[in-house]
Parts: C-alpha cells; structure tokens; sequence
C-alpha cells in the first residue's frame, strides 16, 4: 500500500468504456443511466465503491455496493458533488491530484482514509483509471475504491503487539535467545546484542559461540548440542566476553516448546549473569578461611569425666571463662545438639577413634551457633581423651539456608512460568488456524501474564488488587475502559488466584473485543464483585456483556472456554461460563485465603492497615 500523499501512476486507459458511456445522460445535473450491457453489470455487480467522476470533477455515478460501503441512504449528498469535497482536508489535496492526472491518461493508486456519510472510519485503496470516448478523449474517470479498513486495523494491531513483545524482551534484566528445533540459534533480545557487540548476523546459528572463554566452548558446544538432540532441558554455568573484552560468569539455561505430538517446536533460552554472586562467594569462603585458621575452637574432655582444656578460641566463642568450663560436661555446658543419642556417639568414637558433623550449640549468653565439629579419640596414659575441634558455621548456614530458599523459590517460579508459557503457546496454537492469528493470541496472553507478574511484584509477591487487575487486563485489549463499568471495593487477592484470574479476565476482554460487546460502539461491559464469608471468605465476580452481536454457544472451543472450563475445576476457584443472546455471562467465584492452610483472614494487607489505624482490632 502506498503513501496516501503521494499515489502511484500508471499509463493506459481502462480499455474500451463504449458500453459505459452507451446510453448515459453526459449532460445535465442528474446521475447517469447505465445501459444494458456486460460493463454497466460488472459495475453494478462490484464488491467494491465504483464511481464516475465528470471532467469537472464531480461524481455522476455510484454503484449500489459502493452507496452501502459508504453508508449513503441519500444519494443526493454525493451527486454532482466535486469528489475531492467528499473527502477529510487532510486527503483532499491526493485526490485532486489523482483528478488531474488520470485525465492526464496516467492510472492511478493511493491509500487514504474517509469517513462515511454516517461518520464511521475507513480506509479506502482507490484506483482511478481514464475512461476515454470513440474519439480517444478522456470525458470520465472510473474509480474503484476498495475497503480496506480491516487490513489497517490488522497491521496497527500487530505492529503494537510486536512492540510490546519487544518492549519486554529487550527490557528483562536476562539475556534471551531463541533457536530451532535444530539448535539453530535465530534470534537474541536487545541486552544480549548491547552486551556482546555482535549484531544478528553475527550472533545467528552458532556465531555466538565466538564469546563463549575458550577454557570451555567445547563443554559448553557439547552438552548444548547432546540437549538439542535429545529434547532435554539445558542448564549450565561459564564466563562470556563482552563488547570490553571482559569476560562475566553467567547461568544460562533452555526449556523446550512443544506441540500436541510431544516434539519440539522451538527452543528459548536465557542468560543470568551471576558475576557478582561469585564474587560474593568467594570473598565468603576466603573469610571463612581465614575465621578457620585465627578463631578456631579447640576443647578436651575425658570419657566420662570434665573438661579438661578450653583454649581461648572457645572464650570467644562461647562466651564462658576457663574456671566456668573446666570440670564441666561439654555436651551439658553448651546444650550440644547431637543427630544421635550422646551414648551412640560415644559409642562410634570407641570403634571408630573419629567423628565429624555440624552440631547445634547454645553460647553463654542463649545465642544459638552452628558448628563443624571434629571429635577424635587419643588413648594416652590409661585415659581416653577427646579432642573437639570446632568451627563457626553459624554465618554459613543461615547463608545456606538463604540460599537454598532463594533457589528453590527462583526455581518453583521459573518453573511455574515456563510450565505457563508452554502451556499457552501448545493451547494457543492448537486454537489458531493463522500464523498471524498465533502470534497475536500469544502475544497478547504473555502481555496479559507480564501485567500480573509486574503487579505481583510491585507488592512483593503478597497478592495484587482486583481492580488493577480487571482495569490491566481491559486496557490492554480494548485499549480504552469507556464502555466498561468496574463496579466492587478493592480486594486483594492471593498471588496464584491473581495469576488466574488474569488469564481469565483477559480472555473475556479479548473474545468481547474480537467478536461480543466491545466490537460494538453502543456495546457494554460490566464488571462487578462483592465478597461473601467469614471463615471462608470469597469473592464473586460477574462479567456482564450487552449491546453486541447476538450470542450463540460457540460451535468449537477455543483457547479462552478451554481456559474457563479448566479453571472452573480448581479447588479455590470456579468458573461458569453462560452464552445469553443479550450478552456473555461469566461467573467467577475465587477464594480469599492466601493459602492451602486455611487462614481466618480476607487476603487484603490494605484493609488490615485501615483497620488498625483506626483503633480496630484485626486477628
């Protein structure tokens, strides 16, 4: 399609016009009279806007598919009317221009938008080609104007949904990639280009592995290549250079997509740079080194009897004198939690002569302090000693178990993202019956899963607003939330009925969009909720369509009944689903506690703080 200022030209007249013109009043202020005859049918036949414009400019004739496109009840409005009149200013001057030159002879095609005699929007690609007499001389100009307002509406859509794919792509804190079922490596987000200074060709296929450390492409290629071959997932941990010429340590891992047959269809991947975390490691461990070497603990007791040495290591540690300790039972005088009875320890040491664990101990002051403890057993003199040797661990456990909580938090999350990702790009292309119809289903629902997760983690994953959530989720399909009315006091609801309740909420924007009330300028959308119960709390929400099409039960399911039916089976949350001819119904009943141990408590941290500042006792 062409630039609306400047049409495109073309030589030739349309061809012999004599049936045309045979029998058309060419005078006068009234429309022409089509004669009998192939052409004249062709033109009143026409899908499209066909119209005769006069040397003057004027329109003399409009076939009746063009006086509906156009929404003409009268045509008097249009008639001997200059053309270009009819059109916006904006538009006037292309199509002025496109009179003067087809009866220059040259053929000629632009884009432009006009609205009807009704005031709806469109856009049209007109075509005017010179219809020439017996004689040779251009007396009319027939334009065929094809409406085209769909297409545009298609291409503004799809360029927004690329946007905001690559708005979020290239704004994650990760590097991401994308690869064939081959493993070959097609596509990168913006971070990883401004990070390697590669550009896409250069990146493609296996170009990057050019900033893999030497010390371990053939690692990396390997296992990579072994993953891509057997369809599993993929995980490991090397440096990579930069446009600087540094290298960085980074986690990259890839999950395979699949289709309904198991076989997979596209591979994506990310980067996680952990540079400082390493750091941060080793700093760790070297202090623990050096903590080991200058305050280790050392104490003897004697099988059966007292401590009999505490050096000044335990002093610090402990935090008892040396008159406190002697004499004393070590595992009574620092309550040592032991993984065995103190018997079957004492036991082991007799046949084995050593141990070695962490132990749980409690200092002077009550502190508890997690130590690696050494115990061996020397016979000397007729006695049976033990020398302990401890440690401090105490830093490194509570970093152990930080840890350990983080990655196994990071890890239920990406698994739980990734599981929705694939499960709603497999539900996605098994309803899509286009590419284009795919990419756009599928956009537009990690969009919508991108708005929960943002939400979630603005209130630290400890629920989202129901309102924010049914406001998101319409403004991201209809783009506007004038014919939707949003009726209920703000909830809060658990992170996973959050997550949830968006996918759902989204479906019902988009089907109302694409085919219910919000195809419609006079349609309407009600969304309302109220909460029921005290030991069970619960909301209840309506989505209420009127003014659009009439409705009927859809012949097949698609990707959003799927998804309502499904939810509807969830053990905190129902859906029914009911297709009034006024208007789709949707009833969504979700529970309010924020987990599966039953809390007495409306998930809402909001309500809680009104309440206690009010003076309000909250349980």
């Amino acid at each position: 399609m062409t630039s609306p200022k400047q049409p495109d030209k073309g030589k030739g007249p349309i061809g012999n016009a004599a049936d045309i013109r045979a029998g058309m009043a060419a005078t006068g202020d009234g429309p022409f009279e089509l004669p009998v005859g192939l052409a004249a049918t062709l033109l009143e036949a026409s899908p499209d806007c066909v119209k005769l414009i006069d040397r003057q400019g004027a329109v003399r004739y409009i076939n009746p598919a063009g006086r509906a496109l156009m929404e003409i009840d009268d045509v008097g409005i249009a008639m001997n009317k200059r053309w270009a009149g009819l059109w916006p200013e904006a538009a006037r001057q292309t199509v002025e221009s496109a009179v003067i030159d087809g009866f220059r002879g040259e053929v000629v095609r632009f884009s432009d938008a006009c609205p009807t005699a009704k005031g709806t929007s469109k856009w049209w690609d007109v075509i005017v080609n010179p219809v020439r007499d017996a004689g040779g001389r251009i007396d009319h100009l027939l334009c065929v104007s094809r409406d085209v307002t769909a297409q545009k509406m298609a291409e503004v859509s799809l360029k927004a949904s690329e946007q905001r794919f690559r708005a979020l792509a290239d704004n994650m804190a990760q590097f991401a990639w994308m690869a064939y079922p081959s493993g070959y490596v097609f596509w990168h987000n913006q971070r990883w280009f401004d990070y390697a200074g590669m550009d896409p060709v250069e990146s493609a296929g296996e170009g990057w592995h050019e900033v893999i450390h030497p010390d371990f492409v053939e690692r990396v290629v390997r296992q990579l290549k072994r993953a891509f071959e057997s369809g599993e997932t993929w995980e490991d941990t090397f440096p990579m250079r930069g446009a600087d010429g540094t290298y960085r340590w980074f986690l990259s891992r890839a999950m395979p997509l699949r289709d309904d047959q198991g076989r997979v269809v596209l591979w994506c991947g990310t980067d996680t740079d952990i540079t400082d975390q390493r750091r941060l490691s080793e700093r760790l461990l070297k202090q623990q080194r050096v903590i080991e070497l200058s305050h280790e603990a050392m104490l003897v007791w004697e099988l059966g009897e007292g401590i009999i040495l505490f050096n000044r290591g335990c002093e610090e540690l402990y935090g008892y004198g040396k008159s406190e300790a002697l004499g004393a039972v070590p595992a009574e005088l620092l309550n040592t939690r032991y993984p065995m009875s103190l018997d079957a320890l004492l036991e082991h040491l007799e046949a084995e002569g050593k141990w070695s664990g962490e132990l749980l101990q409690l200092a002077k002051d009550g502190a508890e302090i997690w130590v690696d403890s050494r115990l061996e057993l020397i016979r000397t003199g007729g006695r049976s000693l033990v020398v302990e040797t401890n440690r401090d661990i105490t830093e490194r456990r509570k970093s152990d178990d930080v840890r350990n909580l983080l990655v196994g938090e990071l890890n239920h999350r990406v698994k739980n993202t990734l599981a929705i990702v694939q499960a709603i790009v497999a539900q996605t292309a098994r309803t899509s019956t286009t590419i284009d119809q795919f990419v756009a289903g599928l956009n537009g629902r990690i969009q919508s899963m991108s708005s929960a997760h943002h939400m979630l983690t603005e209130a630290h994953w400890s629920g989202a607003s129901l309102r924010e959530i049914a406001t998101s989720q319409i403004e991201v399909s209809a783009g506007e939330t004038r014919s939707v009315e949003i009726i209920g006091d703000d909830v809060f609801v658990p992170p996973q009925t959050a997550l949830q309740l968006t996918l759902m909420l989204h479906e019902l924007a988009t089907n109302a969009v694409k085919h219910g009330s919000l195809s419609r300028p006079e349609g309407r959308v009600t969304v309302s909720w109220t909460t029921e119960g005290r030991e069970h709390p619960r909301i209840i929400l309506l989505w209420t369509e009127r003014g659009g099409p009439p409705v009927t039960p859809p012949a097949a399911r698609g990707f959003g009944t799927l998804l309502l039916e499904r939810s509807g089976k969830l053990p905190h949350l129902k859906a029914r689903l009911e297709f009034d001819p006024k208007g789709v119904i949707c009833r969504i009943e979700a529970s309010l506690l924020a987990g599966d141990e039953g809390e007495q408590a409306y998930f809402n941290p909001r309500r809680r703080q009104l309440l206690r500042a009010s003076g309000t006792t909250v349980s």
